[in-house]
């Protein structure tokens, strides 16, 4: 076998891999097993380890497409806000990395020498962030509203350095990860200000880029 088959092999058995991975969740709707009041009673069942179920979970959910937001708000419910963000964050990188690891091993290949040979500019793009990749994954972090567990497999196919994507990711989730873990907490506790506030917290992240498009607009309107 040629090194461009085995590229295209790898690449198929990424995508086959991913599609099968979300038809599997949604048939079985695994996703049910990881609501916050479930959560709650089956890791604290385990004691002292609970906090390495929670981390396990988190990475297999990152992993499988799974989201995000009902796990990190078990966290704060579970651990408290700060316990429950620093668990998060762990799990959550952890899950991430996997994922990018993944993608990277069976498809940066093969995407470099598409881009390469048909997609000029794309691949142009693709050079650059080679060496602001840890602005880039920041700025995708910080902001929730783009999709965290497809992002991970997305920028495994670029030529994005490991390094800048796991400290991107550790340092980029901590904002939302400590809002939905407040929320979390807030719950647990039922303090309607604190939830009120937790939730603020969490809608201002996600409407910073709004404001910030809209600043920007007035601006240049000005000049």
């Amino acid at each position: 076998m040629t090194l461009q088959k085995l590229e295209k092999l790898k690449f198929l058995i990424l995508i086959v891999g991913l599609i099968g991975i979300i038809v599997l969740v949604k048939t079985f709707n695994l996703g049910k097993f990881f609501l916050p009041s479930i959560l709650k009673e089956t890791i604290l069942s385990y004691g002292i380890i609970a906090p390495i179920i929670f981390i396990i979970l988190y990475i297999l959910a990152t992993i499988f497409f799974i989201p995000g937001t009902p796990l990190t708000i078990s966290g704060g419910l579970i651990f408290g806000k700060f316990v429950g963000t620093f668990y998060t964050i762990i799990g959550a990188t952890i899950g991430a990395t996997i994922a990018f690891s993944m993608s990277r091993y069976l498809g940066e290949s093969f995407i470099e020498k598409l881009l390469k040979d048909k997609y000029k500019k794309l691949y142009q793009y693709d050079e650059k962030i080679k060496t602001n990749g840890l602005a880039v994954v920041l700025f995708l972090r910080l902001i929730p509203l783009f999709p965290f567990n497809g992002l991970n497999f997305a920028l495994g196919l670029t030529k994005l350095k490991r390094r800048d994507f796991i400290i991107g990711t550790a340092i980029g989730i901590i904002p939302g990860s400590f809002a939905l873990a407040f929320l979390g907490d807030s719950l647990a506790n039922f303090s309607i200000w604190k939830i009120i506030l937790a939730s603020l917290f969490f809608i201002s992240l996600i409407a910073i880029p709004f404001i910030y498009k809209k600043l920007k607009s007035k601006k240049s309107k000005i000049n």
